[in-house]
């Protein structure tokens, strides 16, 4: 079995274990994808805005929400790093509820794999069926 990676106990409505794949390349692919973009990640890459924000809310002692507002910024770069390459290839949305949809059906979600982040997308996206790709 390849790394694949779908929520383990929770499957939305009328999935079971047996709707996973036993392989799937493109997800292996864009996880690859989303590791290497991660890796590159550095504070230096942050905007003035987002530094902006960043130094504000440490300057307020909200030390959680600069942590917060500087691991979103490292989850949009990533993001945007792995749509630039695939793109052309496959459907990439902020909007849609998941990150990635590829023929077939098959849909990802690019995900820090925090543990916050990973309870925030379980309930937001409850009733889809899709592997996260985190990093």
């Amino acid at each position: 079995m390849s790394g694949v990676q779908y929520v383990d106990a929770v499957l939305p409505r009328g999935k079971s274990a047996a709707d996973i794949p036993a392989e799937d390349k493109v997800g292996d692919m864009l996880q690859e994808a989303v590791t290497r973009a991660a890796r590159k990640w550095g504070p230096h890459l942050l905007s003035n805005n987002e530094l902006v924000a960043i130094e504000r809310a440490e300057k307020q002692g909200k030390y959680w929400l600069a942590r917060l507002l500087e691991r979103e910024a490292r989850g949009r770069f990533v993001e945007n790093e792995v749509s630039r390459q695939f793109k052309h290839l496959y459907n990439f949305s902020r909007n849609k509820g998941v990150d990635v949809e590829v023929p077939g059906g098959f849909k990802y979600e690019i995900l820090s794999g925090t543990e916050a982040n990973l309870a925030r997308h379980g309930r937001r996206m409850a009733g889809e069926f899709f592997r996260m790709l985190t990093f």
